[in-house]
């Protein structure tokens, strides 16, 4: 049985790069590719693939949420990062939302079919570190107050703070989730388990 494998890529000279490197394997069946998440989206939630290869510089798109929609939209597909820039700063915080690892993008042909092969077979999972050692237990607190649906004054009064204590947590904890908000928050949350 080949291994599905889907590729998001703004770059096409990239895409057909890839082909290359997988159309002889009988091992591998690509399945596609798109340029924009929207694209992604509507394609793998119509037919999952096994792994998605993600450019982690898609346009505008931020990295975190494009890995948060594919986990909703395919659940089961292994999300790989690539990327000409492994340090990139938006790569921990799209780990923590579900990517499996990073491939940078001047790997060999026989490297990338490699890691490819073991991200599926469950055998390359080099996990990030624990969201909740990310965030003081405050912070955490927050957070969970958050996910109750509770607003910034009822959290204050539920922790004994001040509202302005409490937006000043919230802030640190987004940025230390790499989550642009309360939704994006939640969903990294709930997707490590930390509820």
């Amino acid at each position: 049985m080949s291994i599905g494998l889907f590729v998001i890529d703004d770059h096409p000279i990239v895409q057909a790069g890839i082909e290359n490197v997988f159309v002889d394997e009988d091992e591998f069946e690509l399945l596609g590719a798109a340029t924009t998440l929207a694209q992604a989206v509507s394609a793998v939630r119509a037919r999952p693939p096994d792994v998605i290869l993600l450019d982690v510089r898609l346009g505008d798109t931020d990295v975190t949420a494009a890995v948060t929609a594919l986990c909703v939209a395919a659940p089961v597909a292994r999300i790989v990062l690539f990327t000409a820039d492994p340090r990139n700063r938006q790569i921990p915080a799209a780990r923590r939302a579900g990517a499996v690892t990073t491939v940078p993008k001047d790997t060999a042909p026989a490297e990338l079919r490699a890691a490819i092969r073991a991200v599926h077979d469950g055998s390359l999972r080099d996990e990030p570190a624990p969201e909740r050692a990310l965030l003081t237990p405050r912070q955490h607190d927050v957070l969970a107050c958050v996910a109750n649906g509770m607003t910034n004054n009822e959290i204050a009064q539920e922790l004994g703070l001040r509202p302005t204590t409490v937006k000043a947590y919230w802030q640190e904890t987004l940025q230390r989730m790499g989550a642009r908000n309360r939704a994006d928050a939640i969903a990294i949350a709930y997707r490590l388990g930390l509820f």
